[in-house]
């Protein structure tokens, strides 16, 4: 499987585990020391991001939709760089439609998150979750 092939899975892997509340898939291929950026602040280590889910589960408004869009994959053997748009919805946050981008590396024959960034455009940015 090429490299592209393989990250592209990764990221529809963790889309699917969120849509079905799996936190354990969740967090499967994220490394320690990941960095995401988030609303409305940056999250260090994969401890960290997990509570960010926390809030994100809470109080569900249906069944879960995390459905990325419009995927771009750029890869070699050892570094992806990601992006895409990914509507959500379901949960606490109600629905949003955001982009996603992500930083991966191969560590260890497996592609690893090391970075996350959600983003919305500005006309659109709302955020109801705990500050």
């Amino acid at each position: 499987m090429s490299a592209e092939r393989e990250v592209r899975t990764v990221i529809e892997n963790w889309a699917k585990a969120v849509s079905a509340g799996d936190r354990k898939a969740i967090l499967a291929h994220h490394a320690d020391d990941l960095l995401m950026f988030d609303c409305p602040a940056t999250v260090q280590g994969l401890s960290a991001y997990d509570k960010t889910w926390d809030f994100f589960f809470a109080n569900p408004r249906g069944p879960i939709s995390f459905v990325p869009r419009d995927m771009a994959v750029i890869a070699d053997n050892e570094v992806a760089f990601v992006s895409c748009e990914m509507h959500c919805d379901g949960t606490s946050a109600g629905p949003v439609d955001f982009r996603l981008t992500t930083g991966l590396r191969k560590i260890e024959g497996e592609w690893v998150i090391v970075h996350e960034h959600h983003s919305v455009p500005t006309d659109q940015a709302r955020f109801t979750g705990p500050q």
